[in-house]
C-alpha cells in the first residue's frame, strides 16, 4: 500500500465544478469534499506537518523582530545591492540551503532583513525543530520511505537538494514529479503552487484561473492513475483560500518615521509594530484610529484568533485589515494585487477543502489543518503520537 498527497496550494472550496475540474468533481462524489479550515497567519501548514495548531509551536508568521538579534547582518547586504529583488532572495536561499536552513525566506525589501529574523529557521523535514514529533520524524522512526517535492526543495528520505530550472511553474513541477515518481516509495508527497500566484495577480474570478483549474485536474487525474485509488492511501489539500481585494490602504505614508523609536512589519493583511516609546506609541496608536478598513487587535480578539503569545516578537500591536482589505504598499507588494488570504477568517473564501479516499471519513464536518496529521497516519497504519491537538478524520 502507498500513499500519495498532492497538495494545491490557495484552492477553494467553490472551485471544484463538472466543467473545470471533471476529474476531482468525479472524487468528490465518490469520497465527499471536506471542509478544512486553516489556521489565521501564514503558517497554514503547520498542523499538517505536526498535528498542533501554530500557537502552540509558537508560530504566526514569517518574521518577528528581536531586540539587538540581526541574524542577517553578518550578510553584506550592499554586496547584493545590484540584484533585483528575486535573484538576491535566490542567492540568500541557496546559501542558506548549504548551511542547512530553510530555503523558503519570503521576500521582503533587502534592506528590512537587518531588522528582522525567521521564527521558524529550519523546515519540517529536519530533526529536532521542534519538541513534538514530525511527519518526517514518525517516517523516520518507521523506516518509511518518502518523497517529498515542493519547489525547489526535493527530499528523498531525509536527504534534500535543489531542483534547478529556469522554468518555476506547475507544468516543470509535474513534469519533475513524473520523473522522480519512478523511484519506489511509500509515500510521494507534491505542491502545486500557481494557483496561488494566479489568485494574487489575475483574480478568483480570472479566465487564466479557470484555465489552470482545467489543467491541475488534468494533472492530478494522471499522477493518481499511478497509484490504485481502492487500496492505496490518497490525500488531497489546500492550505488556504482566497479573497478578492476590493479596496486598498496606504498605512506607510502616514506612519512616523520607520527608527529607534519603533520599528513596524507590514504585511499584506496586517501592521504589527514594536515601540521602545510610550509617546510614538500612541503617536501611531492615534493615526491607525482614522484607518477605517481595519482595526487594532485587542486580548481578547488575540486570543479568539489564537494569537496571543507570552511574548511581543510578533508585535506589541497588530493591526488587521478587514477582509478584502489590503494594506499597500507592504514588505512584499508595492502595487496593489486582486486576492490574498490571511484575514480573521470570518470570509468563507479563506476557508478550503479535503479529499481522502475513504468513504466513511467524515468529510461533511469541518475540519482544521491540524486534523489532518493523525488522519494521515491512521490512514498508514502508524502509531499516532500521544496529546496531539488534532483528530483523526477517519470514523
Amino acid at each position: 500500500m502507498k500513499t500519495i498527497v498532492i497538495m494545491l496550494d490557495a484552492f477553494r472550496k467553490d472551485y471544484f465544478s463538472e466543467e473545470n475540474t471533471p476529474f476531482l468533481y468525479s472524487l468528490i462524489k465518490k469520497y465527499g469534499l471536506g471542509d478544512l479550515t486553516p489556521p489565521f497567519g501564514f503558517k497554514t501548514t503547520t498542523g499538517f506537518y505536526t498535528g498542533f495548531n501554530p500557537k502552540s509551536l509558537n508560530l504566526f508568521t514569517s518574521y518577528i523582530y528581536e531586540k539587538n538579534s540581526r541574524k542577517f547582518s553578518n550578510l553584506n547586504l550592499s554586496l547584493l545591492s545590484f540584484l533585483s529583488n528575486n535573484p538576491a532572495f535566490s542567492l540568500i536561499n541557496l546559501l542558506r540551503h548549504f548551511k542547512g536552513k530553510d530555503i523558503f525566506l519570503p521576500k521582503i525589501n533587502l534592506n528590512c532583513l537587518a531588522y528582522f529574523n525567521l521564527m521558524q529557521d529550519k523546515h519540517f523535514y529536519q530533526e529536532n525543530i521542534f519538541q513534538v514529533k514530525t511527519l518526517f520524524d514518525i517516517f523516520r522512526e518507521n523506516n518509511i520511505k518518502y518523497l517529498y517535492y515542493d519547489f525547489p526543495l526535493i527530499i528523498e528520505n531525509s536527504k534534500s537538494r535543489i531542483h534547478y530550472t529556469l522554468k518555476n511553474s506547475d507544468d516543470s513541477r509535474f513534469e519533475k514529479f513524473l520523473g522522480l515518481m519512478k523511484k519506489d516509495y511509500d509515500f510521494y508527497y507534491v505542491h502545486f503552487v500557481d494557483l496561488d500566484s494566479i489568485g494574487h495577480y489575475k483574480g478568483t474570478n480570472s479566465e487564466e484561473l479557470k484555465n489552470h483549474l482545467k489543467k491541475l485536474d488534468k494533472m492530478v487525474e494522471f499522477i493518481l492513475s499511478k497509484f490504485n485509488l481502492e487500496e492505496d492511501n490518497i490525500l488531497l489539500w489546500s492550505d488556504h483560500g482566497m479573497v478578492d481585494i476590493k479596496k486598498t490602504m496606504d498605512i506607510n505614508s502616514k506612519l512616523p518615521r520607520f527608527g529607534k523609536d519603533y520599528v513596524y512589519f507590514l504585511d499584506s493583511t496586517m501592521a504589527r509594530f514594536w515601540f521602545f516609546n510610550q509617546k510614538k506609541k500612541q503617536e501611531v496608536l492615534n493615526i491607525l484610529k482614522n484607518f477605517k478598513d481595519g482595526k487594532v487587535l485587542n486580548e481578547k480578539e488575540k486570543k479568539k484568533l489564537e494569537i496571543d503569545f507570552n511574548h511581543n516578537f510578533y508585535g506589541d500591536e497588530i493591526f488587521l485589515a478587514d477582509s478584502g482589505t489590503l494594506i499597500c504598499p507592504n514588505f512584499f507588494q508595492k502595487k496593489p494585487c486582486k486576492g490574498m488570504h490571511g484575514y480573521d477568517l470570518s470570509d468563507k473564501n479563506e476557508k478550503t477543502f479535503f479529499i481522502i479516499n475513504r468513504k466513511k471519513a467524515r468529510t461533511k464536518t469541518e475540519a482544521e489543518m491540524k486534523d489532518l496529521f493523525p488522519t494521515l497516519l491512521e490512514m498508514m497504519n502508524l502509531k499516532i503520537p500521544e496529546n496531539i491537538e488534532g483528530k483523526s478524520l477517519l470514523g
